[in-house]
């Protein structure tokens, strides 16, 4: 299984501290997120938020990455925001990773 990151993001006018009909948004596509998930063999590992701003982080593993793609946008979070997923790996990996190229400087 892959790891994914998800950084979501949206503007104050339309954050669910906000706006009425993000907040019932955001209460809806996070209901949704368990059956989904499921359905797509994605796991959550860890959600954040990042204080102040309108800016969250999500952890997932997931088979692909269009997995944690069709998780996020059926759920209903890219109707209020924004977003990119970027694969990850530990420090570890990526050393491991690039142990055999050959250095250019």
């Amino acid at each position: 299984m892959n790891r994914y990151l998800a950084e979501l993001y949206h503007d104050p006018g339309i954050s669910p501290a906000a706006n009425a009909a993000a907040r019932e948004r955001a209460r809806q596509t996070h209901a949704a997120l368990p059956g989904l998930m499921a359905a797509k063999n994605v796991k959550l590992e860890a959600e954040y938020h990042l204080d102040p701003e309108h800016r969250a982080i999500l952890i997932f593993e997931a088979p692909t990455i269009e997995a944690v793609r069709d998780v996020l946008v059926q759920s209903g979070f890219m109707q209020y925001c924004d977003g990119r997923i970027y694969p990850v790996s530990t420090l570890k990996e990526a050393l491991e990773r690039t142990k055999d190229l050959k250095p250019i400087v």
